[in-house]
């Protein structure tokens, strides 16, 4: 009996021991998990944080935001090079970032749609939704979209130009914060996205590219109004930088936004160390998603593909053929996308392009210099793993070559099996998952939005960017973005800037 009762404690001391084990590990666990999932917030400047303005003397320049992250952030540069030109400080609006995001339309709309763009006496949306509760019809959008300030990104100090940053784009603000009245606004009210090209020589025979008028701006020097107040002011090339002073303005800018962010340039600085460091790979940028870029996406990586090719093979022509399915499968390549939005092939219907074209091989490097390249291995972190490659592509793994895309599923993706095939070495960011948990910690804490969809797109080009060779995407903002500021600045060399008929020469090609 005494035996049996001793059993009986032993086991009830054994069953306690074994709930308090599991109780801490549950505890431990939770504050963990607490703390890897805490929200990193985003820090917002107050408006006169980096300038105080003169009272009743200071002159301004503003504008309206529109569209998305890169359309806006040309909108930005255009704004600080013509307030730069003018001598006046610019207001600076947020960065506004929606799916879907707000298209440009004409100024009184835009402003309107602007207004509105608000979450003042929503606060309960973002408290039944941290309590999990059913939203009520008022709050489905309310998670959709939000903004930040440019400060995010980018260090404002650094700007050859003073900045004030405005919290909101009412008129109101403007008359308490400067001691202003209406009839101290001078607008610009545009009727279409590219209405005006502003000219900084004058008198010029420059062509206009497809704005329907030019603006000199010895005449926006003379208007004495204390606030110029645009609408949009997107458009590569609105505000032209012919003079030697101007190019060197549009240069300092130009550096000066650079994406400084802690987070997003750690996360890109791990993958790029993983892939052997800058310098070391092919990166690319290869956009097929979404509107022209999706209709024409074999193209676009056609082209890639033989770029890289004859840059870092010595495949024959026969070869090529073989890791293209055939002639019959490259010609299908060489067309655009007959089952994507037919009412966008007819937009462009008058503006039809043969894109057809033989398959060719045009080597860049000479036999030698190739052999002595390839007989090295590629210098990349010991977890990351290269395909096998078969007898002829197994000598190509040391072109490492990084692609950012917003194709799903790349690696599965039938437009860019090709590239896989010849380059084993080839990465994209799904192979660097375990790098963006901060990423995802990024949100607007007062409106419970998270970041990652908006930012995770950024960190993929920033890494891409870092390669000694980097192939983008004809047309596309954020390629331009890349090719004329971070690769150069990543890469240890100066930002570009190209007068207007270089520009134009170049968009040809």
């Amino acid at each position: 009996m005494k035996r049996k009762d001793s059993t009986v404690v032993l086991l009830i001391l054994v069953t306690l021991l074994i709930s308090f084990v599991t109780w801490f590990q549950y505890r431990i666990q939770g504050r963990t998990s607490k703390q890897q999932e805490a929200p990193i917030p985003v820090i917002f400047p107050q408006p006169f944080e980096l300038y105080q303005p003169k009272k009743n003397s200071e002159k301004f320049l503003s504008y309206l935001p529109h569209s998305g992250f890169h359309n806006q952030r040309i909108e930005l540069e255009n704004a600080l090079l013509l307030a730069a030109y003018l001598n006046r400080t610019l207001l600076v609006p947020p960065v506004y970032l929606a799916n879907p995001a707000m298209p440009w339309l004409r100024y009184e709309k835009l402003h309107e749609r602007l207004l509105f763009q608000t979450k003042n006496g929503l606060d309960h949306c973002t408290t039944l939704d941290s309590k999990g509760l059913p939203l009520p019809s008022e709050c489905l959008n309310n998670f959709r979209w939000t903004n930040v300030p440019w400060t995010f990104f980018y260090n404002m100090t650094e700007l050859p130009v003073p900045v004030i940053f405005r919290p909101g784009l009412d008129y109101e603000w403007l008359y308490d914060s400067f001691n202003l009245n209406p009839q101290d606004i001078y607008f610009f009210k545009d009727m279409s996205p590219y209405e005006y090209q502003i000219h900084d020589e004058n008198p010029n025979d420059l062509p206009m590219d497809r704005f329907k008028y030019k603006i000199n701006l010895d005449m926006l020097e003379q208007i004495d109004h204390r606030v110029l107040h645009f609408g949009s002011v997107f458009g590569s090339y609105r505000v032209l930088a012919e003079t030697d002073h101007h190019a060197n303005l549009l240069k300092q800018i130009r550096t000066a936004m650079i994406f400084r962010n802690p987070v997003l340039f750690g996360a890109a600085k791990r993958i790029v160390d993983q892939l052997g460091g800058p310098n070391q790979f092919v990166g690319m940028h290869v956009r097929v998603g979404d509107g022209i870029f999706k209709l024409r996406a074999s193209i676009l990586i056609d082209d890639i593909f033989h770029q890289l090719v004859d840059q870092f093979t010595d495949l024959t022509l026969e070869q090529v053929i073989e890791y293209e399915d055939g002639i019959k499968q490259h010609d299908l390549d060489r067309t655009e996308s007959v089952g994507y939005e037919l009412k966008l092939r007819e937009a462009h219907a008058n503006k039809k392009v043969d894109y057809s074209k033989p398959i060719t091989v045009n080597h860049t490097t000479s036999s030698s210099s190739f052999e002595f390249n390839h007989k090295k291995k590629p210098n990349i972190a010991n977890r990351l793993t290269c395909q096998e490659g078969d007898q002829v592509t197994s000598r190509f793994k040391n072109t490492v070559v990084y692609i950012a895309t917003d194709a799903p599923d790349p690696r599965n993706h039938p437009l860019l099996r090709k590239l896989f095939k010849v380059f084993p070495c080839t990465f994209i960011l799904s192979d660097f998952m375990d790098e963006l948990s901060e990423i995802k910690q990024l949100q607007v804490v007062e409106e419970r939005v998270k970041l990652e969809s908006y930012l995770i797109p950024m960190v993929d080009a920033m890494i891409s960017a870092h390669g000694h060779t980097f192939l983008g995407t004809p047309h596309s903002t954020f390629t331009s973005y890349v090719e004329r500021q971070l690769h150069p600045v990543y890469t240890g060399k100066e930002v570009q800037v190209m007068g207007l008929l270089e520009y134009l020469e170049s968009m040809k090609a």
